[in-house]
């Protein structure tokens, strides 16, 4: 499947630029748009989205003014995001939302190159930015060009797994119990022994060799388990080109840094190279995850009233949820 030229939400899209974002450029930089650089630029941008499929997004906010950009730029052996938007109330937050939508789509659908933002040490503002979107410094990229000082900022990657080592399997059982200790809808009563979540782990460790299970990981680039889920293919030949999204969890001690999203789009895309054209998951009523799921573009299909019983007197519905590829 083609990757999609544009993203959209209710009240904020991204979309190629045209010869007119010369004038944008022109106010961010600070020049007249008569000027010759402005035009240059977006002249490369969309030379880029001709040679690589991808390049730099024009921002439009909920009543359609173009108020800034997010580039990507192709590099040998990484993929470069930078970001700007027009000075004003809200730039900051406009900016972090754009950003995150931005990675987690780069995750889902470019090619699996690291993905890298440098900001200079001073400008604490970006960096939050990055940060709030899922990036990591990683110190020993960090360099200097022409006597100015850069700290790169790096996104989490995805591992897709037919196989999980002693290390990598204990990490997942740690956050697994953590996960369902802070509460998390994943499949266990809370106080779950820690026995008890290795067996059902063990269960999909034991499956992935067969190629219905798919395991997949989001990792810090410094190493760290971020989140996990698994990809669960149907038997059936008639719903072969189906899958079951499950186990989904992120690091209960790490939120708000766009992790969920990102692990998303790493399922997607893990889905998506295997055939996959329709997913599905469910999940635990009661949890605001509905909300959550929407905006990956899921819609409700299904709904088991009080199907899940999380203690006595206390049972949810069962919700089952469906997206296209």
């Amino acid at each position: 499947m083609t990757a999609p030229r544009s993203i959209t939400t209710d009240d904020l899209s991204l979309q190629p630029p045209v010869d007119d974002d010369a004038q944008l450029v022109a106010e961010l930089m600070d020049v007249p748009v008569s000027a010759e650089r402005p035009a240059q630029i977006v002249r490369g941008w969309r030379e880029h989205w001709d040679e690589h499929g991808y390049g730099a997004w024009i921002v439009q906010d909920g009543v359609g003014a173009r108020v800034g950009f997010v580039g990507l730029r192709a590099h040998a052996d990484f993929i470069r995001v930078t970001i700007r938007v027009v000075e004003g109330e809200g730039s900051d937050t406009l900016a972090g939302r754009a950003l995150r939508l931005v990675v987690a789509y780069c995750l889902e659908w470019l090619p699996d190159l690291p993905l890298r933002l440098r900001v200079a040490p001073e400008d604490i503002s970006t960096r939050f930015v990055a940060e709030a979107a899922g990036m990591v410094h990683v110190p020993e990229l960090d360099h200097t060009v022409d006597g100015d000082a850069w700290e790169v900022l790096e996104l989490p990657y995805v591992r897709i797994a037919d196989k999980v080592p002693a290390r990598a399997r204990e990490a997942m059982l740690r956050m697994w119990v953590e996960v369902n200790d802070a509460g998390g809808a994943v499949g266990f009563a809370p106080g779950a022994s820690e026995g008890e979540v290795a067996r059902v782990l063990d269960g999909y460790i034991a499956r992935l060799g067969d190629g219905g299970v798919r395991c997949v990981a989001l990792n810090s680039p410094l190493g760290d388990l971020l989140g996990f889920g698994f990809v669960v293919r149907p038997t059936g030949a008639t719903v072969a080109h189906t899958a079951n999204l499950e186990r989904i969890m992120t690091d209960p001690g790490r939120r708000g840094t766009n992790h969920g999203a990102l692990l998303m789009a790493g399922l997607h895309r893990a889905a998506r190279e295997a055939g996959v054209e329709l997913v599905t998951l469910d999940y635990r009523g009661g949890t605001g995850l509905g909300e959550f799921y929407t905006r990956y573009g899921y819609t409700e299909v299904g709904r088991v009233p009080g199907g899940v019983r999380v203690a006595p007197g206390d049972d949810r519905d069962g919700v089952i949820m469906a997206r296209s590829l």
